[in-house]
This record gives C-alpha cells, structure tokens and sequence, in this order.
C-alpha cells in the first residue's frame, strides 16, 4: 500500500513539473515573439478584447468574467483533478510571464524586415504555445484558455476533434479581431501560427498515445 501512495505522489509530482513547464513555453511564446510584434493567434485575452470592446467593461475584468464560469463548469464537468490542475496553470502561467524577460524582436534585429520577424516570430511562438497546450491535454488539465471551451464543446459532443473544434473558436477571435482592429496582415499571420499551434498540439498529444 505504501509503494502504491509513493508511486501516486511521484505520478503526482511529475503532472506538476510537466504543467509547470507548459506555463514556462507560454511565457516564453508571449514575452519573447508575441508581445512586443502584436500577434495574436486567439485564446481567452482575444474574446476579452473584442467583448470589452462591444461592453465597455476593462479587458482584465472581462477575461476573469470569462475564465472563472468556464473553470468551474469544467472542474463540476471534467472533474475535481482537470479543475485543480487547471487553476494551478492558470496561475503559475502570471508567474512564469514576470520572471521570463520580455524580448523586443524589432529592437534586437533592427536590420532585420519587419515582415521576417514576424513570420519567424509567428512560427516559433506557435510552436511554443502548440506544444504548452499538449502538454497540458497529456497531463488531463488545460491551459486555461480557449482549450478549456473546446474540452467543455468535445464533452457535449464527443464526434468533434479536440483541433478542429480549437481551430474554430481561436480563428473565429483572430478573424474578428482583424476586422476590430483593421491590421489585417496581423491577423493573417496570427492565424498561421494558430495553424503551427495546431500540428503542435496534435503531434505532442500523439506521443502520449504512442
């Protein structure tokens, strides 16, 4: 029985190192490639943008008005586990974003076309982000944003794929965003790295399987 309980905390204790590195990739994809060049390949900040928008209501209000319902549906739906692990991504992924320096890429390679840097940017920070939201989805939690609307839509509807259905509401926010804001060329490299963020999240989901 003690064999069991230690094998359980070690299980325990290697989901939480594995999620803490998924909230390590997102802050490196933010603070490094997408900040400081403007993309934005979807997610939950994207839909409190364009509803503070419609609203009025200040994005950080908006984003917690959308994270906290979504959280506790999940956790009542997908379990107490899914829920706590979430919770803790959704946290540690603030923390990680203040300690990992944020990058300006124009600054750096000031020689560099702009339009080079941000499809570099836009591939690498996809590829980043991709592989954080696999690494959750192996380790049965999500990053907190939009995977945790696609986890709840797959619940109801368990025919859709986990990426077709990501795919949709994150290109949907990058589309309507677009439109929002009138940087187009922004939001047709967004949704390119929303497609690397996409092969990424289905390649590292595979090797759990493999």
């Amino acid at each position: 029985m003690k064999l069991l309980q230690n094998s359980d905390w070690n299980n325990l204790m290697k989901d939480y190192a594995y999620i803490t590195l998924s909230s390590l990739l997102t802050a490196l994809a933010v603070n490094c490639f997408f900040q400081c060049t403007g993309l934005a390949p979807g997610g939950i900040t994207g839909l409190a943008i364009i509803f503070s928008l419609i609203t009025g209501i200040p994005v950080s209000s908006m984003t917690l008005c959308i994270s906290v319902p979504l959280l506790i549906l999940a956790t009542v739906l997908l379990g107490k586990s899914f829920g706590i692990k979430t919770l803790y991504i959704t946290l540690m992924t603030p923390v990680c974003m203040s300690l990992v320096p944020t990058i300006d890429l124009f600054a750096m390679f000031p020689g560099v076309p702009q339009l080079v840097i941000l499809i570099i940017a836009s591939v690498l920070g996809g590829l980043l982000v991709g592989a954080a939201i696999g690494i959750a989805l192996n380790h049965d939690c999500a990053t907190g944003g939009t995977d945790v609307i696609a986890l709840l839509i797959q619940y109801f509807f368990k025919f859709l794929k986990l990426s077709v259905i990501l795919f949709v509401l994150d290109g949907s926010v990058v589309i309507a965003s677009g439109f929002i804001s009138g940087n187009f060329m922004i939001a047709v490299l967004s949704l390119f790295s929303l497609l690397i963020i996409i092969r990424t999240i289905k390649y590292t989901t595979s090797l759990k399987t493999a």
